[in-house]
Formats: C-alpha cells, sequence, structure tokens
C-alpha cells in the first residue's frame, strides 16, 4: 500500500500568519522554525496513522514555500520526503502516478477570496472552482487515485468536503478571521490527523476520485463564481496544469540534455555576460 502525503503549512493548527522568507530578524527565524516543527509534528501524525492502517510505502511532498519547510531529520523514518525548490521540481506533484493507493492532503488552506484563515490562490477547471488541495486531488483524481484525508482550518476541509463528500477530514482550527483562528493544541491536533488517516485509508473503497472529464479549461479565477479572464484548453489534464504552472516553474529543466545550476529563462534572467560565460565552460567541459 503506497500512501502520497502532500502538504503545505498554512493549515496547520497554530498557524496565523503568512511565512516571511525575507524577514532576516530573530524573531522571524525563530518563528518560522517553530512554525516547521508545528506542520513536522501533523506530517508525522499522518504517517502514523498511515502506518496502522497497513501502508507499506509513504511518500511525502514537502510542497510548500520553499520546498524545504518539513525539519528533515524529525520526519517519521517510515517515510521518504521529496524536497527542494518547488520552482525547479519536474511538476508540483513530483512521482506522482497510478502505482500510488491513495492521497492524504496535511495542513491545507482555503482557497483565495473565502473566509479561512491565510486563504489564498484559486484554480477554475470547467467551471469548478477550488484551492490547491483540491487541484492536489484533481491531479491525483487523472489518475484515478483518491484523496482520503485533508486537514487544515474548518474553511479548507468544507471546500474539500464539497467535490467528495465521502472523504474524511480534520479541522484543526476555525478560522475566525484571515488572520485569526481557535485551533486546537498541537498534540490534540495530531491525534485527531492520526485517527483520521487511518480511518480515510480504511474507508477507501467507498471514497471516489475526484475527477473532472474532458475537455478541459483551465484558469485562476479573479474571485469566487467570477470566471477566469484567461484559458488554456485541452484534452491533456497534466499537460495544460505544466503549461500554466510554467510561467513561475522550470518544468522543462528534466527535457534538458545539461541541467543549468543557475535559474532559467523563466526566472530572472541572468546578466549576459554571466550566460555567456556559462554557456562557454559547458561547451568547453567544464
Amino acid at each position: 500500500m503506497k500512501i502520497y502525503i502532500h502538504t503545505d503549512i498554512e493549515g496547520v493548527a497554530g498557524m496565523v500568519h503568512f511565512e516571511d522568507r525575507n524577514d532576516t530578524s530573530l524573531w522571524n527565524y525563530r518563528h518560522r522554525k517553530r512554525m516547521h516543527k508545528l506542520l513536522t509534528g501533523e506530517v508525522n501524525a499522518a504517517i502514523e496513522g498511515a502506518l496502522d492502517a497497513g501502508a507499506t510505502e509513504i511518500l511525502v511532498n514537502d510542497s510548500h514555500g520553499s520546498g524545504y519547510s518539513i525539519l528533515f531529520e524529525e520526519l517519521n523514518p517510515a517515510a521518504q520526503i521529496i524536497h527542494g525548490p518547488l520552482t525547479r521540481q519536474p511538476f508540483w506533484m513530483p512521482c506522482f502516478d497510478k502505482s500510488i493507493y491513495a492521497l492524504i492532503c496535511v495542513a491545507q488552506h482555503a482557497m483565495a477570496g473565502t473566509n479561512g484563515v491565510l486563504a489564498h490562490s484559486a484554480w477554475d477547471v470547467n467551471g469548478i472552482q477550488f484551492g490547491e488541495a483540491g487541484m492536489a486531488m484533481a491531479i491525483a483524481g487523472y489518475y484515478d487515485v483518491p484523496c482520503v484525508f485533508c486537514s487544515g482550518d474548518d474553511t479548507a476541509t468544507a471546500q474539500v468536503k464539497d467535490l467528495v463528500p465521502k472523504m474524511v477530514t480534520v479541522a484543526v482550527k476555525e478560522a475566525l478571521s484571515p488572520y485569526n483562528a481557535k485551533s486546537w493544541t498541537p498534540q490534540r491536533a495530531r491525534e485527531m490527523i492520526r485517527e483520521g488517516v487511518k480511518k480515510g485509508l480504511d474507508r477507501r473503497p467507498e471514497i471516489p476520485p475526484f475527477k473532472i472529464d474532458p475537455p478541459y479549461k483551465i484558469g485562476h479565477p479573479p474571485g469566487p463564481g467570477k470566471p477566469p479572464a484567461t484559458v488554456l484548453e485541452g484534452d491533456d489534464f497534466i499537460a495544460l496544469v505544466k503549461e500554466r504552472l510554467c510561467q513561475t516553474y522550470h518544468y522543462d529543466l528534466q527535457e534538458l540534455p545539461v541541467w543549468p545550476m543557475e535559474p532559467g529563462h523563466r526566472q530572472p534572467a541572468l546578466p549576459k555576460s554571466l550566460l555567456k560565460k556559462w554557456l562557454e565552460e559547458q561547451e568547453a567541459g567544464e
């Protein structure tokens, strides 16, 4: 039983401020590490729940911000982890395919424009609108894999329940405003997640994948219920998602004969002098 755990951080119990990776103050450093510790605890609880349900292989996707938000040294050794800069991944959900038995989402936030804690990001696929958790579920559904569990605040969990009513959800905090919440303590949140993951995996046969039928129209809505200004259309869902995200991500890196260490054309461009030097070094085999 191979399980894929997709993670974010804004939905973790105790988090009510966006992470600021540009603030170099000591306070911010300690705050970020505190949130990373809380996230790691909830991910470990999900791993334990998966093991309780009989999981034999567990893959964790560290999918927030820098792609390095889970404390590697403290992760349950039963799992492997995908981490590193998100903009240079092969895809948004690396290593996900039909061999996965079930998807689990941890610490998810609500979609932009809705009343959740730190709500942001929204997708519109064929007129169905959802946040990042919903997108992960849709990608899993493309491979006929169900998402059996999701944790986050009460708004985020309600939104995924609207997509797949039979899945198991755990609200580790209640949204009171964009930056306020009534949270369960870390210990209680982890107990809830462990129990919820086991329950979700036990119920896997009755939980359908979140599938959207082709042809696809994908875009970002300007607000809830409003249609996207521009859409990408086609029959290949994964290709369209890649094309949409390639505006900021480097999904073409894996297709290159040599992987450049410097950011490529989709990131701020290198000075021409440095780019020329790099190309000369590559040609010289340095």
